[in-house]
């Protein structure tokens, strides 16, 4: 199975942290020697023997040779329990008892500072071919006026210590290459997949998706990457719909010009000019819609534009709804039209105002121009409350007509939607226009059918900064 490098990152991480940590221990075992387990351990040995010794000699007057009789043995069996070598000196250093024949060389440990211990057992470290070692010793003042000092010898092998510690940390590692296994490939596992699915993306599936699982990191990717997907998937669909749809908008009039022209060429092979008057302009009819077509694409695509136009004027959108009602009027008058409005003295800021001209103009515009002869249009401007605070304003624009399919509601905001059934002439471009301005100043837009007809609601922040 091959290794991912994510595993090996992690146990690397792992075990660099781990030999940082044996350095840190070793380090210190080594420079607070006074507190090291040995130096703890020669002390109370020496306090047991010390204490084992005048038990035995507080009982009667000894001669020296029945104290190395009586204590001999002692030391002996205390040596095979501490691993240690034992003696006991008198005041002239001559040796009273000692665990075996000779008494160990400790000139080398002689040379360097002894450390003191808080009972006053003095301690010397030597390290020599390979072994290390620590001599203790404790002068008492027992017997009366011929008190003993007590001596203890601990040899062992270099790196003894380190290398017990060193085995359970080896031990440590091992179980973390094993339990760190599982938990690489719990992460591993969905950023693998994320990356096939990206690359497929990549490749032009744009239907790809990743399962979300848990609430962490990872998690938290997957649902970004569903979320660009979904996205991108919607915005290059609606890319394609916008080609196709320029694309069946230019032809159909180049069709009929292309027809024009043909018959204008018959026209003028038979003589009959006097014929061809109504042709041309049936041709330049043609090129207006066509040229009036393109200002209306070119326009929509720049609000796909990154930059975003300035937003640093205000709007009394009162103001700007009735000036447009009055604009539409004669509309009105013409189809004799009722128009009922509620507005309310709101002004949003942090705004373009053109921007926000052009999202009323294409809303109140169509209500004019899908409404049937002497239909209703309701035009409602309020603002909302939050905790007291103005925070959002709210245009509600609806005009008489039959109840619009649930499908076709969000539809309408795609670019060349048109209602079907209608065949009243435009472009499809001004709800997908006002969709995206609205977005822009952070506002949202919906279509639904209401009590009164068909309603478009328009939701601003009334400040943004």
């Amino acid at each position: 199975m091959k290794i991912s490098r994510l595993y090996l990152k992690i146990f690397l991480a792992f075990l660099l942290v781990l030999m940082i940590s044996e350095s840190t221990v070793i380090w210190i075992l080594h420079s607070r020697w006074a507190d090291n387990p040995h130096v703890r351990r020669t002390e109370s040995q020496l306090m047991a023997i010390k204490d084992l010794t005048e038990m035995e000699i507080s009982k009667k007057r000894l001669s020296p040779e029945q104290e190395k009789e009586i204590l001999t043995p002692i030391l002996a069996t205390l040596s095979k329990s501490f691993k240690a070598d034992i003696w006991i000196t008198g005041p002239y250093s001559e040796v009273v008892a000692s665990s075996k024949e000779t008494v160990p060389d400790l000139a080398q440990h002689l040379t360097e500072e002894p450390s003191k211990t808080p009972a006053d057992v003095y301690i010397y470290k030597g390290r020599r071919k390979g072994m290390k070692s620590i001599y203790g010793t404790y002068t008492s003042d027992i017997p009366a006026g011929y008190p003993f000092s007590y001596h203890l010898f601990h040899p062992w092998r270099q790196f003894e210590e380190e290398t017990w510690f060193l085995r359970g940390q080896l031990f440590i590692t091992i179980l973390a290459a094993i339990f760190l296994f599982p938990v690489a490939l719990r992460i591993i596992g969905p950023i693998k997949k994320l990356t096939i699915s990206a690359a497929k993306l990549g490749q032009g599936d744009l239907t790809q998706r990743v399962k979300v699982r848990g609430k962490d990191e990872v998690a938290d990717l997957a649902k970004t990457f569903n979320h660009m997907a979904e996205s991108l998937e919607k915005t290059i669909k609606s890319n394609r719909e916008l080609t196709a749809n320029v694309s069946h908008e230019m032809r159909s009039p180049l069709a009929r010009m292309g027809i024009s022209l043909e018959m204008l060429r018959e026209k003028i092979n038979d003589n009959k000019t006097d014929q061809c008057k109504g042709l041309i302009s049936g041709m330049q009819s043609e090129i207006i819609h066509m040229d009036t077509l393109i200002g209306k694409i070119i326009e929509f695509s720049k609000l796909d534009m990154h930059t975003a136009p300035p937003m640093d004027e205000s709007v009394n959108l009162s103001l700007l709804i009735q000036d447009l009602l009055r604009q539409y009027q004669p509309t009105a008058d013409h189809k004799n039209f009722e128009i009922i409005s509620n507005i309310e003295n709101v002004v949003i800021t942090d705004c373009n105002q053109n921007s926000i001209r052009i999202i009323f103009d294409n809303i109140i515009g169509n209500a004019f121009k899908y409404t049937e002869q002497n239909g209703i249009i309701r035009v409602k401007l309020h603002s909302e409350k939050d905790k007291d605070i103005l925070n959002k304003a709210i245009v509600e624009i609806t005009n008489t007509h039959d109840p619009v399919p649930e499908e076709e509601l969000e539809e309408i905001f795609n670019p060349f939607h048109r209602l079907k059934g209608h065949d009243t002439p435009g472009y499809g471009l001004g709800l997908a226009a006002a969709l995206k301005i609205t977005t822009m100043h952070h506002g949202y837009i919906q279509a639904k059918n209401s009590e009164h007809g068909f309603t478009i609601k328009v939701t601003l922040p009334i400040a943004n900064g």
